[in-house]
């Protein structure tokens, strides 16, 4: 696997035409030290506040959820690191426009030993929006190729969009292990390496040691149009207040610079996801609920309300009708409680907290013990 070592300061020209022809470049200085001292301060703080609010201590906390989003929405410290950085005006550059709008911004740990793959993708695939826009990753501490870096696949952006990548299914894209673009990208504290939307990439678990933390900026020319049939399932799809077509607009996307009178950045399209039949990330919680619903014998219309998980003795039903049904063996009733106890825990924390199981965990754990055989007997039964 080649190894990237170019490198330039953040107000290099040459960064331009670099990130033009290769979809990737790493910058330092985007923050200086007491920036990215600001980004770990406030880390821990956003994570002790979900911590506590969830009665988990951080150390767990993290490990299960290690991505939080909407940073500069509720840290006064991560408000400042994206109005008063350079970030905006970096993104602008690398970009081409007149000015730039945050979608959004959120972090990502991987504590040491406890952290696994973020798969191969792109992107602008999960943004609700008709141009293609880059993010600014930024690392707090020295992240190396055994780390949980990120890999890239050198100028992958100039292959166009792809069907976006579904991270609960099988990796339709393990193939791209094998191209030859693949490239490690390790960093130094406070190096940033910005993608473009279109860029190929992923990241493995951190294997050595330390929390490998990510602050990253996701940035989208300033006359971009919202595309809700492009990403519905996005989150930020639901603080969007302007009309399918229109211009990105309203308080949670600043503007940095001005609005162009034409629309300018790159107009992107991307098919819809390929949906497998089985697990799949775009339709998680939907396919859980109607397997509840099915499992239960309630009707297809039943309120959310009627089926919630924070019902302890729901959840026994559940485990009890799985292991009536022979759908698992009775001595793994309390590992499928369980299941069904962090499934309820992860909804909360996503709702309170906006953070997230990245990998997914929860859910493979659902289809391993039982979902995979519900939805093989609630596709039996439509026949």
């Amino acid at each position: 696997m080649n190894v990237n070592a170019t490198r330039f300061a953040a107000n290099d020209a040459a960064a331009v035409d670099f990130f033009r022809d290769h979809g990737y470049v790493v910058l330092r200085d985007v923050l200086n030290e007491a920036e990215l001292d600001r980004v770990d301060l406030a880390w821990d703080t956003v994570v002790a506040e979900g911590a506590a609010a969830s009665a988990i201590d951080p150390d767990t906390f993290v490990q299960r959820y290690p991505q939080n989003r909407d940073l500069w929405r509720k840290n006064a410290d991560f408000r400042k690191l994206l109005f008063e950085t350079r970030q905006a005006e970096v993104a602008q550059q690398l970009l081409g426009t007149s000015g730039v709008r945050l979608f959004h911004d959120h972090a990502i740990a991987k504590p040491a030993h406890a952290s696994s793959t973020i798969p191969w993708h792109q992107d602008s695939a999960s943004w609700p929006l008709d141009r293609t826009g880059l993010s600014i990753w930024t690392a707090t501490t020295d992240v190396g190729i055994d780390g949980g870096c990120l890999e890239l696949l050198d100028a992958s952006h100039l292959d166009g969009p792809s069907t976006p990548q579904d991270f609960l299914a099988e990796d339709p894209t393990q193939g791209r292990d094998d191209d030859p673009r693949l490239i490690a990208v390790p960093v130094q504290r406070g190096e940033s390496v910005l993608i473009s939307g279109l860029m190929w990439h992923r990241s493995r678990p951190n294997v050595v040691s330390g929390r490998r933390l990510a602050y990253l900026t996701l940035w989208v020319p300033a006359t971009v149009r919202f595309r809700p049939e492009h990403a519905s399932w996005h989150p930020t799809t639901n603080h969007i207040p302007v009309a399918a077509g229109e211009r990105l607009d309203g308080e949670w996307f600043p503007l940095f610079g001005r609005i162009a009178d034409a629309d300018d950045g790159e107009v992107v399209a991307f098919p819809a996801p390929v949906q497998t039949g089985g697990p799949s990330m775009f339709t998680a919680s939907k396919d859980i609920r109607r397997h509840i619903t099915w499992l239960l014998g309630y009707a297809p219309d039943t309120p959310a309300a009627e089926l919630s998980l924070a019902d302890a003795s729901l959840r026994v039903r559940v485990a009890d009708e799985c292991v009536q049904r022979q759908y698992i063996d009775p001595q793994d009733h309390g590992a499928l409680l369980q299941v069904l106890e962090d499934l309820q825990t992860n909804d909360d924390v996503r709702r309170r907290s906006v953070a997230r199981d990245v990998y997914l965990q929860v859910p493979r754990r659902w289809w391993s013990l039982a979902g995979t055989r519900i939805a093989e007997d609630m596709d039996c039964a439509l026949v």
